[in-house]
Formats: structure tokens, sequence, C-alpha cells
């Protein structure tokens, strides 16, 4: 929560600016910046229920914001990804223990974890980065991480925006969010799982 007060201290006195401040600290984010982006969400909601901006352009702005720095990872590690990893940045941001989990993550579920990897802090610049040095088609990669933007864009905004002037209660609403992510993504990842399971059965059988 702590964090949260901070963003908010530092991002309001620059008023109706503040579209670009949240604009710069979200493409950060897709960079490896130490701050979970769904903070800066819920700040962005806060600040939009306040009157300092409109709720509306909020919602253009992180999702712009959101969907570039995902596709400039994206990108990048479709067109550097061999060269980048030798980098000392590229290791600091996904050390080598991270780097197998995420190769294990991309070879068991393919294409479809980059929808999962929205609702998973820590491990989306990583599995996006592998999506570009996996080949994944550009068209693929934008619907399916889009998709799940537009439902965790809104979502983090709308709590910000209808419960933060109550810290207490966003505080909990917070806590109940993310476990609720959490339950579901286990879900969506058991689904897959046993699909997979299910797929190489059949494989045996033929």
């Amino acid at each position: 929560m702590k964090i949260l007060l901070d963003l908010l201290k530092f991002i309001e006195p620059f008023g109706s600016y503040s579209y670009v401040v949240i604009m710069a600290v979200l493409l950060a984010c897709g960079f490896g910046l130490p701050m979970p982006e769904d903070i800066t969400l819920v700040t962005s909601g806060i600040l939009a229920a306040r009157g300092i901006i409109d709720v509306k352009y909020t919602i253009a702005v992180c999702m712009t914001g959101v969907l570039l720095g995902d596709f400039i990872i994206f990108y990048l590690g479709g067109h550097f990804g061999a060269k980048l990893r030798t980098t000392k940045f590229f290791k600091f941001i996904l050390p080598a223990s991270r780097d197998e989990a995420v190769k294990a993550i991309f070879a068991k579920y393919g294409d479809k974890v980059i929808f999962m990897a929205r609702f998973m802090p820590g491990f989306r610049t990583p599995l996006f980065f592998a999506g570009g040095s996996y080949h994944v088609p550009m068209w693929k990669f934008l619907l399916l991480d889009g998709s799940a933007a537009l439902i965790s864009v809104p979502a983090w905004i709308a709590i910000g925006y209808l419960f933060g002037a109550n810290l207490e209660v966003l505080e909990d609403v917070l806590r109940h969010a993310q476990l609720g992510m959490y339950v579901g993504l286990v879900s969506i990842f058991a689904f897959f799982g046993v699909g997979y399971y299910m797929k190489r059965r059949l494989l045996r059988v033929r």
C-alpha cells in the first residue's frame, strides 16, 4: 500500500500532465521497473476519482501505455533476442532461474501463455520477450495481449476510481482482487494442463 501512496503523491502534483507521467511509468514497468503495473493503474483510477484527470482518457492512456510497452518487449525479443540475452540488463530483469521457468511455461502452454501473462506479475516482461523470440505471429500476440488488457486494465482503474476515497477499504479490495486473480490464473493453468495431458494420452493411444 505504501508504494501506491508514494506513487499517488508523486503523480498528483502534475495535474493535467499526469497522463504523460502515467504513460512513462507504465512503459518503464514494461521494461522491468520494480513496481507492479497494477499499482499504477489503481493510482490512475484514484486520480480520476479526484477529478484531476478524466476517467475516459485515463483508460485510453493506460491501455496505450500497457500495450505499447508489451509490444516493444515483444518486438525486441523477435528482432534482438539472441543478442539481448547476453547483456547485463537482460540478466538483471530475467535471471537464469526465471529464464528457465519461462521456457518451461512456454513449452507447455504455447502461445496461450501470452494471454495469461497479463495476470502474472513478474513474468509479463520475460514471457512477452520469449513470445517474440519464439516468433509468435504479431497479430496473435496483439490479439491475445489486447484481449487480456481489455479485462485487466479497466478493472484495476475501476477499483481505484470506486474505492480510492477510503484507503482501508481499497487495501481490502486489492487483497481480494489479487486473490481472485491468482485463483482464476491457477484455474486457467489447470484447464490447459488437463487439456495438454489428454492430448498427449490420445497421441500415445494412436
